[in-house]
């Protein structure tokens, strides 16, 4: 009989903790972020995967969303700063992402002035098993 009992409460807790589990959100935290253009400036990009949109406007700061959606989202962390008239952005997995069959997905949309300079750079030590950045697609 306690066994049975025994039993009964380990499959009851797992439904418990996979129902928990299921209702997690699958991201990280997510980036929108603005910063002041100045002529002369530039974007730079560094991300371990995933997909970059620029769009072109005129005059305006530069405005940056970034998003990891799927398994493995929330091993992906988003960084940006403001160094002079430039703007950094970071997005990087934690090891454990890198090595998953199937990576998530991340994407980059900039809004950039027309003339602001975009540089997309893979950063250093990075292992890709099987994902890639995808090419900067302008508008």
């Amino acid at each position: 009989m306690r066994a049975m009992r025994r039993a009964v409460l380990a499959r009851v807790g797992a439904g418990v903790l996979l129902a928990a589990a299921l209702a997690m959100p699958a991201w990280a935290g997510d980036l929108a972020r603005s910063f002041e253009a100045s002529s002369g400036g530039r974007l730079v990009i560094a991300l371990d995967f995933g997909s970059v949109d620029v769009v072109r406007h005129d005059g305006g700061p530069v405005r940056l969303e970034a998003i990891a959606r799927g398994v493995g989202a929330s091993g992906v962390h988003f960084g940006a700063r403001a160094d002079g008239p430039d703007v950094y952005l970071r997005g990087e997995a934690e090891p454990w992402v890198r090595w998953l069959r199937s990576a998530p997905g991340v994407r980059v949309r900039a809004h950039v002035p027309r003339g602001y300079r975009v540089e997309l750079v893979r950063p250093r030590n990075v292992e890709l098993v099987g994902a890639q950045i995808a090419p900067v697609s302008l508008r």
